[in-house]
């Protein structure tokens, strides 16, 4: 192989931009931990949960923590919040009575069903928590593999194609089919579902996982309707909540899920919930599943989630009105 000026160069920025993603990586989670770290221990995370947020419900949003670091945060929430279940929150928003509803109340709430979410249980019962898993069920009790598992590198950007050009893609890049039995399983069992039914709460996260907005009507109605009625045969119980895959949601989306007759839907949509809250528009504090202390106080606190809710609507809009005024500014140059 011959070594050129040119293949130099662009070697040395491959370990440049590798050097400095790296770094910019290390900063931020740096920069996370200390403004967690004073959130947690300044007295503002206690002012919020225990005066002005007290009667505010908290939802939280996991995926597929590993069981150290989720009994962990548990341990942590249970000195600080009242667990409740989601049930009893959805009905107290249907009736607008919060005479059953404890002070700093938290809800768990599991996303997508993975086979890792069945090393919790024993959790579960020791603090007594009644989360709710939403599953996507034609991925549980298969082998079949969760589409945004099949090429991590590309998944945000495959969320943002029609649904029918991402699988296509996925089959293109990766081989991916979506009934396609794998090696191993990556969502949980019947055993493992049956085993769980006394301690948790199951609800709908459609067949698939598809990033609804993206869907056809048609395929739309289907993801919600069917998955609701296959859990139910499956796991012989009402399924009565729904989650939206990735949080993405329109008018469509909810009036899909309240015709086929769920009590609840849940959006990635941060914020927290009253009595008053639309029912099929349940806001959320995100936690990450690795997430340290000082950070799970960030989160479920609202602080990050808020941070990041910010960044996605208002300096977004903010960036386009400068970009415009840049624009005209430009044009108003030539002019002259």
């Amino acid at each position: 192989m011959v070594i050129t000026r040119e293949r130099i160069k662009l070697t040395f920025l491959s370990y440049h931009e590798i050097i400095m993603q790296f770094y910019t990586n290390f900063i931020n989670i740096v920069v996370r931990e200390v403004i967690g770290f004073i959130f947690r221990f300044s007295g503002i995370s206690y002012i919020l949960r225990e005066v002005l947020l007290k009667n505010k419900a908290t939802i939280v949003v996991y995926h597929d923590p590993e069981p150290k670091v989720f009994e962990k945060h548990i341990r942590y929430l249970s000195k600080h919040y009242n667990f409740l279940s989601l049930n009893k929150l959805v009905d107290a928003i249907h009736k607008k009575d919060r005479s059953d509803i404890p002070a700093k109340p938290l809800i768990v709430t599991i996303d997508d069903g993975h086979s890792g979410n069945y090393k919790l249980l024993e959790i579960f019962k020791r603090y007594n928590i009644n989360p709710t898993i939403y599953l996507c069920s034609h991925v549980i009790n298969t082998n079949r593999k969760f589409w945004f598992k099949a090429c991590l590198s590309r998944s945000e950007e495959l969320k943002k194609l029609p649904y029918e050009a991402m699988l296509k893609s996925l089959w293109n890049e990766v081989n991916y089919q979506l009934e396609k039995e794998y090696q191993q399983r990556q969502a949980l069992n019947i055993d493992e579902l049956n085993k769980m039914l006394p301690y948790v709460e199951f609800g709908s996260h459609t067949k698939f996982h598809p990033i609804l907005t993206t869907c056809t009507d048609e395929k739309c109605r289907e993801e919600v309707e069917e998955s609701k009625k296959y859990l139910e045969t499956l796991l012989n119980r009402p399924i009565e909540h729904f989650a939206y895959p990735n949080g993405d949601y329109a008018e469509r989306e909810m009036k899909f899920a309240m015709n086929c007759g769920y009590k609840s839907a849940r959006t990635l949509d941060c914020g927290l919930n009253d009595i008053h809250s639309n029912p099929f528009k349940l806001k959320v504090n995100e936690i990450q599943d690795n997430a340290s202390l000082n950070i799970l106080c960030a989160q479920v606190g609202s602080l990050f989630p808020f941070i990041r809710y910010l960044r996605k609507n208002y300096l977004k809009s903010h960036r386009k009105f400068i970009s415009n005024i840049y624009r005209k500014l430009r044009w108003l140059k030539k002019l002259k």
